[in-house]
């Protein structure tokens, strides 16, 4: 499906702009399907891999909204053009990246934490947890959520980072950076414990009841590769001297939260259980 022609209202949905992510876009979508999202907005910056072929039969279905975006920089823009065109079709619109994965520990459907706590609040802040390598030099087979489960420890300034889930219409302005929102009369969007959010930083770090897991870097490989692409915040291409020091913290401590969704999303996935297998990427049949 492509964004023209009218839509019903779906409760929650997903936005996110991908540049070469057709090795992980069956598996985000899939695990996101399992945890309550219905819809999902992706927008296509300048990808040269077999994204489409992947996508296909959930543009087909109607589970995925595609739009081919080649705008640089990429990312405001695209967070302002996304709010104006799924203000009628969405009440809750998540806002993040194919490297999160955004669910509840507790196995509880996303919808039904959002209907029960945080309906009278314009957008819910949820922390991102970043997680590094876990000693892979190249991309292995299998499962993202199943390969990478090392992450910083959880008192680290980094992880008081926010991914918004947002009512769109309720926004009235985007934040100075893609991480938080402004709304209608001077609301304020809330973390999972009530507190106000008034940045892209909350004061302290909980994830009992909402979190993502930030695959920040994936293999090195291809922490490398991210490193010399294209940066869609600011435009052109990234320049990060810092990130080795700062990617050194990410593989502290072992975290195996979400594997409690593991064995459903390999059955979504048509992979064997406990196998490796090979990537829920294109070379899987979307049948499977």
């Amino acid at each position: 499906m492509t964004l023209d022609g009218d839509r019903n209202e779906v409760y929650l949905s997903v936005f996110a702009i991908y540049y070469n992510e057709a090795d992980y876009l069956r598996e985000w979508i899939e695990f996101h399907k399992l945890v309550g999202f219905e819809r999902f907005y992706l927008y296509n910056n300048f990808s040269t891999d077999d994204h489409r072929a992947v996508l296909a039969p959930y543009v087909a279905d109607g589970t995925v909204v595609h739009r081919e975006w080649p705008v640089e920089p990429a990312q405001m823009a695209g967070y302002r053009d996304i709010l104006e065109r799924c203000r009628d079709e969405t009440f809750w619109l998540a806002i993040f990246d194919i490297d999160e994965y955004l669910f509840s520990p507790t196995g509880e459907p996303v919808p039904d934490i959002l209907r029960r706590d945080f309906e009278e609040f314009p957008g819910v802040g949820v922390k991102e947890i970043s997680f590094g390598t876990s000693g892979h030099v190249t991309q292995p087979p299998g499962l993202t959520i199943e390969n990478y489960v090392r992450r910083c420890e959880l008192d680290k300034p980094r992880n008081r980072i926010i991914k918004s889930i947002v009512q769109p219409k309720q926004v009235a302005n985007l934040g100075n950076d893609p991480h938080w929102f402004r709304y209608l009369d001077s609301r304020h969007a809330v973390t999972e414990n009530r507190e106000p959010i008034r940045g892209p930083l909350t004061e302290s770090v909980s994830v009992d009841l909402l979190r993502i897991n930030h695959y920040l870097t994936r293999s090195q490989e291809e922490r490398d590769r991210k490193n010399a692409g294209p940066d869609v915040l600011r435009g052109g291409r990234r320049n990060l001297p810092w990130a080795a020091k700062r990617d050194r913290m990410l593989n502290d401590e072992e975290d195996t939260t979400v594997l409690r969704f593991a064995p459903a999303l390999r059955e979504a996935l048509g992979m064997p259980p406990g196998e490796a297998g090979p990537r829920p990427g294109a070379t899987l049949p979307a049948s499977a």
